[in-house]
Protein backbone atom coordinates (compact mmCIF):
# COMPACT_ATOMS: atom_id res chain seq x y z
CA UNK A 1 0.00 0.00 0.00
CA UNK A 2 2.67 2.12 1.05
CA UNK A 3 4.42 3.78 -2.12
CA UNK A 4 7.59 6.38 -2.15
CA UNK A 5 5.58 8.46 -5.49
CA UNK A 6 2.01 8.36 -3.55
CA UNK A 7 0.76 12.16 -2.92
CA UNK A 8 -2.45 13.90 -2.14
CA UNK A 9 -2.75 17.09 -4.36
CA UNK A 10 1.53 16.79 -5.18
CA UNK A 11 1.98 16.64 -1.05
CA UNK A 12 3.80 13.46 -0.26
CA UNK A 13 1.80 10.39 1.68
CA UNK A 14 2.76 7.51 3.42
CA UNK A 15 0.05 5.64 3.27
CA UNK A 16 -3.55 6.20 2.01
CA UNK A 17 -5.24 6.74 5.81
CA UNK A 18 -5.70 9.95 7.11
CA UNK A 19 -6.83 10.83 10.35
CA UNK A 20 -10.01 12.97 9.73
CA UNK A 21 -10.79 16.48 11.75
CA UNK A 22 -11.19 15.69 15.30
CA UNK A 23 -10.22 15.27 18.51
CA UNK A 24 -7.24 12.87 17.90
CA UNK A 25 -6.01 16.80 16.24
CA UNK A 26 -6.92 18.56 19.07
CA UNK A 27 -3.55 19.98 20.06
CA UNK A 28 0.02 19.68 18.94
CA UNK A 29 0.53 17.12 21.31
CA UNK A 30 -1.81 14.91 20.60
CA UNK A 31 -1.03 15.19 17.02
CA UNK A 32 2.60 14.32 18.00
CA UNK A 33 1.38 11.15 19.23
CA UNK A 34 -1.46 9.62 17.30
CA UNK A 35 1.36 10.55 14.31
CA UNK A 36 3.40 7.44 16.28
CA UNK A 37 0.45 4.80 14.70
CA UNK A 38 1.69 5.53 11.16
CA UNK A 39 -0.95 7.57 9.58
CA UNK A 40 0.02 9.45 6.58
CA UNK A 41 -1.53 13.23 8.02
CA UNK A 42 -3.98 14.41 10.54
CA UNK A 43 -6.29 16.95 10.12
CA UNK A 44 -6.45 19.62 13.31
CA UNK A 45 -9.69 20.21 15.04
CA UNK A 46 -11.41 23.07 12.86
CA UNK A 47 -9.75 25.91 14.02
CA UNK A 48 -12.29 29.01 14.18
CA UNK A 49 -11.46 33.18 14.88
CA UNK A 50 -14.00 33.01 17.88
CA UNK A 51 -13.72 29.34 19.93
CA UNK A 52 -16.09 28.54 22.23
CA UNK A 53 -16.51 25.76 24.62
CA UNK A 54 -18.37 22.50 23.56
CA UNK A 55 -22.01 21.95 25.50
CA UNK A 56 -21.25 18.85 28.01
CA UNK A 57 -22.16 15.54 27.47
CA UNK A 58 -20.62 15.95 24.03
CA UNK A 59 -20.23 12.23 23.02
CA UNK A 60 -22.52 9.32 22.91
CA UNK A 61 -22.55 5.47 21.15
CA UNK A 62 -25.59 4.70 19.49
CA UNK A 63 -26.08 1.73 17.11
CA UNK A 64 -24.14 1.34 14.72
CA UNK A 65 -22.41 5.30 15.06
CA UNK A 66 -21.44 7.59 17.00
CA UNK A 67 -22.99 10.87 17.93
CA UNK A 68 -21.00 14.22 18.73
CA UNK A 69 -22.15 17.98 19.88
CA UNK A 70 -18.41 19.03 18.93
CA UNK A 71 -17.82 21.31 15.89
CA UNK A 72 -14.68 23.16 16.28
CA UNK A 73 -11.80 23.75 18.30
CA UNK A 74 -11.53 24.95 21.59
CA UNK A 75 -8.52 26.61 21.59
CA UNK A 76 -7.76 30.57 20.47
CA UNK A 77 -6.93 30.78 16.67
CA UNK A 78 -3.63 32.32 17.90
CA UNK A 79 -2.75 29.64 19.82
CA UNK A 80 -2.72 27.44 17.07
CA UNK A 81 -1.00 29.78 14.83
CA UNK A 82 1.91 30.52 17.52
CA UNK A 83 2.46 27.15 19.22
CA UNK A 84 0.00 24.19 18.21
CA UNK A 85 0.76 23.66 14.45
CA UNK A 86 4.83 24.32 15.27
CA UNK A 87 4.53 21.84 17.41
CA UNK A 88 2.14 19.36 15.65
CA UNK A 89 5.06 19.71 13.00
CA UNK A 90 7.22 18.07 15.06
CA UNK A 91 5.57 14.87 14.11
CA UNK A 92 7.31 15.00 10.52
CA UNK A 93 3.75 13.73 8.33
CA UNK A 94 1.72 16.31 6.39
CA UNK A 95 -0.40 18.63 9.24
CA UNK A 96 -3.76 19.38 7.66
CA UNK A 97 -5.25 22.47 8.93
CA UNK A 98 -9.37 22.64 9.15
CA UNK A 99 -10.97 25.71 9.33
CA UNK A 100 -13.87 27.51 9.14
CA UNK A 101 -14.02 31.29 8.46
CA UNK A 102 -17.35 33.19 8.47
CA UNK A 103 -16.56 35.10 5.17
CA UNK A 104 -14.23 35.10 2.86
CA UNK A 105 -11.76 37.74 4.48
CA UNK A 106 -11.81 35.77 7.10
CA UNK A 107 -11.37 31.86 6.16
CA UNK A 108 -8.34 33.65 3.81
CA UNK A 109 -6.72 35.13 6.72
CA UNK A 110 -7.10 31.83 8.86
CA UNK A 111 -5.48 29.90 5.70
CA UNK A 112 -2.42 32.45 5.62
CA UNK A 113 -1.88 32.16 9.39
CA UNK A 114 -2.19 28.11 9.52
CA UNK A 115 0.06 28.05 6.45
CA UNK A 116 2.64 30.78 8.03
CA UNK A 117 2.56 28.29 10.98
CA UNK A 118 3.57 25.26 9.09
CA UNK A 119 0.28 24.00 7.78
CA UNK A 120 0.75 21.65 4.43
CA UNK A 121 -2.70 21.91 3.21
CA UNK A 122 -5.93 23.22 4.22
CA UNK A 123 -9.22 21.53 4.68
CA UNK A 124 -12.35 23.52 4.57
CA UNK A 125 -15.47 22.24 6.15
CA UNK A 126 -19.09 23.16 5.00
CA UNK A 127 -21.29 23.13 8.18
CA UNK A 128 -22.40 21.31 11.17
CA UNK A 129 -25.74 20.43 11.43
CA UNK A 130 -26.30 21.20 14.99
CA UNK A 131 -23.90 24.38 15.56
CA UNK A 132 -27.25 26.75 15.40
CA UNK A 133 -29.56 25.79 18.07
CA UNK A 134 -26.29 25.17 20.32
CA UNK A 135 -24.63 28.46 19.72
CA UNK A 136 -28.12 30.19 20.26
CA UNK A 137 -28.76 28.98 23.30
CA UNK A 138 -25.28 29.70 24.22
CA UNK A 139 -25.01 33.64 23.25
CA UNK A 140 -28.99 34.65 23.69
CA UNK A 141 -30.04 36.75 21.13
CA UNK A 142 -27.37 35.41 18.19
CA UNK A 143 -29.70 34.25 15.25
CA UNK A 144 -28.22 31.68 12.68
CA UNK A 145 -30.15 30.79 9.92
CA UNK A 146 -30.61 26.70 9.29
CA UNK A 147 -27.23 25.48 7.18
CA UNK A 148 -27.77 26.04 3.71
CA UNK A 149 -27.55 22.45 1.82
CA UNK A 150 -28.82 24.18 -1.77
CA UNK A 151 -26.89 27.37 -2.46
CA UNK A 152 -23.42 26.35 -3.06
CA UNK A 153 -22.20 29.87 -4.48
CA UNK A 154 -21.34 31.38 -0.63
CA UNK A 155 -18.77 28.16 0.08
CA UNK A 156 -17.22 28.53 -3.74
CA UNK A 157 -16.52 31.93 -2.69
CA UNK A 158 -14.76 31.08 0.48
CA UNK A 159 -13.27 28.60 -1.75
CA UNK A 160 -11.64 30.95 -3.91
CA UNK A 161 -10.77 33.19 -1.15
CA UNK A 162 -8.66 30.80 0.27
CA UNK A 163 -7.21 29.60 -3.02
CA UNK A 164 -6.05 33.33 -3.51
CA UNK A 165 -4.37 33.76 -0.39
CA UNK A 166 -2.08 30.35 0.02
CA UNK A 167 -0.17 28.14 -2.37
CA UNK A 168 -0.53 24.81 -0.44
CA UNK A 169 -3.39 22.38 -1.79
CA UNK A 170 -7.44 23.09 -0.67
CA UNK A 171 -9.60 20.28 0.12
CA UNK A 172 -13.26 21.02 0.48
CA UNK A 173 -14.71 18.83 3.47
CA UNK A 174 -18.70 17.89 2.65
CA UNK A 175 -21.27 17.32 5.12
CA UNK A 176 -23.25 14.27 4.81
CA UNK A 177 -26.05 16.62 4.57
CA UNK A 178 -25.71 16.90 0.58
CA UNK A 179 -26.08 13.64 0.10
CA UNK A 180 -29.02 14.82 -2.65
CA UNK A 181 -26.58 17.02 -4.69
CA UNK A 182 -23.45 15.98 -3.90
CA UNK A 183 -22.27 16.09 -7.71
CA UNK A 184 -23.55 19.98 -7.92
CA UNK A 185 -20.71 20.69 -4.75
CA UNK A 186 -18.45 18.51 -6.27
CA UNK A 187 -18.32 20.13 -9.81
CA UNK A 188 -18.72 23.84 -8.31
CA UNK A 189 -15.41 23.02 -5.91
CA UNK A 190 -13.61 21.79 -8.32
CA UNK A 191 -14.12 24.52 -10.57
CA UNK A 192 -13.49 27.13 -7.93
CA UNK A 193 -9.92 25.14 -7.78
CA UNK A 194 -10.59 23.15 -4.63
CA UNK A 195 -7.58 20.55 -4.91
CA UNK A 196 -9.51 17.30 -3.38
CA UNK A 197 -12.71 16.58 -1.59
CA UNK A 198 -13.03 15.11 1.38
CA UNK A 199 -16.52 13.59 2.28
CA UNK A 200 -18.65 12.99 4.22
CA UNK A 201 -18.53 14.64 7.13
CA UNK A 202 -21.61 14.09 9.91
CA UNK A 203 -25.33 13.43 9.11
CA UNK A 204 -27.89 15.21 11.06
CA UNK A 205 -29.06 17.01 13.65
CA UNK A 206 -29.68 13.04 14.97
CA UNK A 207 -30.40 11.78 18.68
CA UNK A 208 -30.11 9.40 21.36
CA UNK A 209 -32.58 9.24 24.58
CA UNK A 210 -31.57 7.39 27.52
CA UNK A 211 -34.89 5.53 28.38
CA UNK A 212 -34.20 5.06 32.18
CA UNK A 213 -34.51 8.99 32.67
CA UNK A 214 -36.02 10.11 29.41
CA UNK A 215 -33.11 12.69 28.79
CA UNK A 216 -31.07 13.28 25.33
CA UNK A 217 -28.10 11.53 25.97
CA UNK A 218 -25.93 14.25 24.91
CA UNK A 219 -25.87 18.37 26.32
CA UNK A 220 -27.71 21.67 24.25
CA UNK A 221 -31.10 22.60 24.18
CA UNK A 222 -32.38 19.54 22.59
CA UNK A 223 -29.67 16.87 22.95
CA UNK A 224 -28.51 16.26 19.50
CA UNK A 225 -25.48 16.47 17.39
CA UNK A 226 -24.07 14.82 14.47
CA UNK A 227 -24.51 11.05 13.60
CA UNK A 228 -20.99 9.60 12.14
CA UNK A 229 -19.55 6.11 12.28
CA UNK A 230 -20.60 2.82 10.61
CA UNK A 231 -24.34 4.01 10.32
CA UNK A 232 -22.73 6.82 8.05
CA UNK A 233 -21.02 5.08 5.81
CA UNK A 234 -23.48 3.71 3.19
CA UNK A 235 -24.44 7.77 2.52
CA UNK A 236 -20.67 8.64 2.10
CA UNK A 237 -19.70 5.62 -0.15
CA UNK A 238 -22.40 6.56 -2.50
CA UNK A 239 -21.63 10.21 -2.81
CA UNK A 240 -18.16 8.97 -3.51
CA UNK A 241 -19.31 6.89 -6.09
CA UNK A 242 -21.07 9.94 -7.54
CA UNK A 243 -18.53 12.41 -7.32
CA UNK A 244 -16.05 10.08 -8.79
CA UNK A 245 -18.19 9.90 -12.09
CA UNK A 246 -18.29 13.78 -12.28
CA UNK A 247 -14.45 15.21 -11.09
CA UNK A 248 -10.55 14.71 -11.35
CA UNK A 249 -9.59 15.64 -8.33
CA UNK A 250 -9.14 13.12 -5.81
CA UNK A 251 -11.30 12.05 -3.58
CA UNK A 252 -10.94 10.94 0.12
CA UNK A 253 -13.71 8.86 1.63
CA UNK A 254 -14.43 9.62 5.17
CA UNK A 255 -17.87 8.24 7.33
CA UNK A 256 -17.55 4.71 9.30
CA UNK A 257 -14.16 3.17 8.51
CA UNK A 258 -13.57 0.28 11.49
CA UNK A 259 -11.56 -1.88 9.64
CA UNK A 260 -9.27 -2.14 6.32
CA UNK A 261 -12.38 -3.71 4.30
CA UNK A 262 -14.52 -0.43 4.93
CA UNK A 263 -11.25 1.50 3.36
CA UNK A 264 -11.44 -0.92 0.78
CA UNK A 265 -14.61 0.11 0.00
CA UNK A 266 -14.05 3.64 -0.31
CA UNK A 267 -11.61 2.53 -2.19
CA UNK A 268 -13.10 0.77 -4.89
CA UNK A 269 -15.84 3.41 -5.02
CA UNK A 270 -13.19 5.81 -6.14
CA UNK A 271 -11.28 7.33 -3.20
CA UNK A 272 -7.86 7.68 -3.40
CA UNK A 273 -7.85 8.43 0.09
CA UNK A 274 -9.48 7.76 3.75
CA UNK A 275 -10.42 9.83 6.64
CA UNK A 276 -10.92 8.15 10.00
CA UNK A 277 -11.66 9.58 13.42
CA UNK A 278 -14.65 7.97 14.88
CA UNK A 279 -12.89 4.11 15.07
CA UNK A 280 -10.13 6.04 17.22
CA UNK A 281 -12.71 7.11 19.78
CA UNK A 282 -14.50 3.64 20.04
CA UNK A 283 -11.33 1.34 19.41
CA UNK A 284 -8.52 3.65 20.83
CA UNK A 285 -6.02 5.25 18.43
CA UNK A 286 -3.82 1.56 17.94
CA UNK A 287 -6.84 0.90 15.38
CA UNK A 288 -5.64 3.38 12.98
CA UNK A 289 -2.36 1.34 12.55
CA UNK A 290 -4.44 -1.88 12.26
CA UNK A 291 -6.62 -0.03 9.68
CA UNK A 292 -2.79 0.69 7.80
CA UNK A 293 -2.10 -2.69 7.87
CA UNK A 294 -5.14 -4.35 6.99
CA UNK A 295 -5.46 -2.46 4.01
CA UNK A 296 -1.71 -3.72 3.13
CA UNK A 297 -2.99 -7.19 3.93
CA UNK A 298 -5.95 -7.25 1.65
CA UNK A 299 -4.20 -5.88 -0.87
CA UNK A 300 -1.10 -8.53 -1.03
CA UNK A 301 -3.93 -11.45 -0.09
CA UNK A 302 -6.10 -10.86 -3.37
CA UNK A 303 -3.07 -10.60 -6.06
CA UNK A 304 -2.73 -6.89 -5.98
CA UNK A 305 0.02 -5.01 -6.53
CA UNK A 306 -0.68 -1.83 -4.90
CA UNK A 307 -4.59 -0.06 -3.52
CA UNK A 308 -3.80 1.66 -6.95
CA UNK A 309 -5.01 -1.35 -9.22
CA UNK A 310 -8.23 -1.38 -7.79
CA UNK A 311 -9.35 2.28 -7.22
CA UNK A 312 -12.85 2.52 -9.05
CA UNK A 313 -12.99 -1.01 -9.11
CA UNK A 314 -17.12 -0.97 -8.94
CA UNK A 315 -17.52 1.99 -11.52
CA UNK A 316 -16.31 -0.52 -13.72
CA UNK A 317 -18.13 -3.03 -12.74
CA UNK A 318 -21.44 -0.67 -12.99
CA UNK A 319 -20.33 0.02 -16.57
CA UNK A 320 -20.33 -3.43 -17.19
CA UNK A 321 -23.60 -4.44 -16.01
CA UNK A 322 -24.88 -1.61 -18.51
CA UNK A 323 -22.78 -3.38 -21.20
CA UNK A 324 -24.03 -6.52 -20.80
CA UNK A 325 -27.76 -5.56 -19.93
CA UNK A 326 -27.55 -6.59 -16.72
CA UNK A 327 -28.93 -3.49 -14.38
CA UNK A 328 -32.38 -4.76 -13.92
CA UNK A 329 -32.40 -8.30 -13.39
CA UNK A 330 -35.57 -9.88 -12.17
CA UNK A 331 -35.22 -13.21 -12.67
CA UNK A 332 -34.01 -14.90 -9.20
CA UNK A 333 -31.19 -17.20 -8.80
CA UNK A 334 -30.56 -19.54 -5.82
CA UNK A 335 -27.94 -18.94 -3.57
CA UNK A 336 -24.55 -21.07 -4.23
CA UNK A 337 -23.56 -22.77 -1.14
CA UNK A 338 -20.27 -23.89 -0.55
CA UNK A 339 -19.92 -26.86 1.69
CA UNK A 340 -16.38 -26.13 2.63
CA UNK A 341 -17.44 -22.90 4.34
CA UNK A 342 -20.45 -23.74 5.84
CA UNK A 343 -20.44 -24.20 9.30
CA UNK A 344 -24.27 -25.00 9.81
CA UNK A 345 -24.74 -22.00 12.31
CA UNK A 346 -28.22 -21.23 10.65
CA UNK A 347 -28.42 -17.97 10.36
CA UNK A 348 -29.32 -17.92 6.67
CA UNK A 349 -31.95 -20.19 7.50
CA UNK A 350 -33.45 -17.49 10.61
CA UNK A 351 -33.34 -14.64 8.08
CA UNK A 352 -34.65 -16.11 5.56
CA UNK A 353 -38.60 -14.71 5.56
CA UNK A 354 -39.06 -17.35 2.69
CA UNK A 355 -38.68 -20.11 3.92
CA UNK A 356 -36.10 -21.28 1.09
CA UNK A 357 -33.32 -22.56 2.97
CA UNK A 358 -32.49 -25.05 5.70
CA UNK A 359 -29.75 -26.66 7.64
CA UNK A 360 -30.20 -30.47 6.85
CA UNK A 361 -29.13 -33.47 8.88
CA UNK A 362 -25.86 -33.03 7.31
CA UNK A 363 -25.10 -29.80 9.08
CA UNK A 364 -25.02 -27.90 6.09
CA UNK A 365 -27.56 -25.16 4.69
CA UNK A 366 -29.47 -26.06 1.61
CA UNK A 367 -31.70 -23.83 -0.53
CA UNK A 368 -34.90 -24.97 -1.86
CA UNK A 369 -34.98 -23.17 -5.38
CA UNK A 370 -39.19 -23.38 -6.14
CA UNK A 371 -39.28 -21.45 -2.76
CA UNK A 372 -36.17 -18.73 -3.04
CA UNK A 373 -36.70 -15.48 -3.82
CA UNK A 374 -33.13 -14.61 -4.73
CA UNK A 375 -33.00 -11.84 -2.35
CA UNK A 376 -29.55 -11.89 -1.64
CA UNK A 377 -30.05 -11.43 2.75
CA UNK A 378 -28.47 -14.92 3.35
CA UNK A 379 -24.93 -14.22 1.56
CA UNK A 380 -24.62 -11.02 3.72
CA UNK A 381 -25.72 -12.82 7.09
CA UNK A 382 -23.65 -15.51 6.45
CA UNK A 383 -20.54 -15.00 9.01
CA UNK A 384 -17.97 -17.49 7.33
CA UNK A 385 -19.09 -16.32 3.60
CA UNK A 386 -20.08 -19.98 2.56
CA UNK A 387 -23.02 -17.92 -0.02
CA UNK A 388 -22.76 -15.93 -3.04
CA UNK A 389 -25.05 -15.31 -6.18
CA UNK A 390 -23.78 -15.34 -9.68
CA UNK A 391 -26.03 -12.53 -10.92
CA UNK A 392 -23.27 -10.92 -12.73
CA UNK A 393 -20.50 -13.17 -12.85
Amino acid sequence: MSSNSLTLANVPMRNRVIVAAGCHGSDGDTIVRTSQQGVAAITTKTIVAQAVEDVRPCFSRVEGGFLNSVFGTTLPAERWFQHELPRAKEAGIPIIASLAGLHPAEAADLARRAVDAGADLIEMPTLCPHMGEILEAMFPGLTMPPPEVHAVAPYVENVRAVKEAVEVPVIAKFSALFHANVVEWATAVEAAGADAIACADAFGPAIKIDIESGEPSLGGPRGVGGLTGPALKPIALRMILEMAQHVSIPLIGVGGISGAEDAIEYFMAGASFVGVVTAGHLKGVSSFRKIIEGIDAWVAQHGYGDVSDFIGLTLRKIDSRRQRNLVAVTVPQTPIIDPDRCTGCRRCEVSCVYDAIRVKDDLLAHADAERCYGCGLCRDVCPVQAIRFAYFD
